[in-house]
């Protein structure tokens, strides 16, 4: 479960009439900053809308965000990536120590850590990881 929006930034979204209601904490901020960005950049481009190509993965995670601009577009996006390894990593009981097969190089490796993104990282792996959905259990 997403992290939510802070007191402090419901403080600030209220300075500046942003609405962030169920906002988590990344989309409050990606929220603020694009409010913001302005202010802070001089060479800043306003708020640009959502790129196709994200509209188009987004939709495929089941979200719309088609009247979003690139940055809440962006953590919306990493959130529900996010939760999607979460749910995998619960469902599929990954800890580490567990057995897994590595599809991309149809390898068994181990799992040395998790990441808070749910980043699966391999003992003995030189910094090579995976994402829960790049991986099945071993026998």
């Amino acid at each position: 479960m997403p992290t939510p929006a802070s007191q402090f930034q419901r403080k600030i979204a209220g300075f500046l009439g942003i609405a962030i209601d169920d906002s988590s904490f990344a989309i409050a901020a990606a929220q603020i900053e694009s409010a913001i960005s302005e202010a802070i950049y001089p060479k800043y481009t306003p708020a640009l809308p959502a790129t196709e190509k994200q509209v188009v993965f987004a939709a495929d995670l089941g979200l719309n965000v088609s009247q979003d601009n690139m940055k809440v577009a962006s953590a919306r996006i990493q959130e529900a990536l996010d939760q999607r390894n979460a749910t995998l990593i619960r469902d599929m009981q990954i800890t580490p120590g567990t057995r897994v097969k590595w599809r991309k190089w149809n390898q068994v490796k181990t799992i040395s850590s998790i990441s808070a993104n749910g980043r699966l990282w391999f003992k003995g792996g030189n910094g090579s990881g995976a994402f829960p959905h790049e991986i099945e259990l071993a026998d």
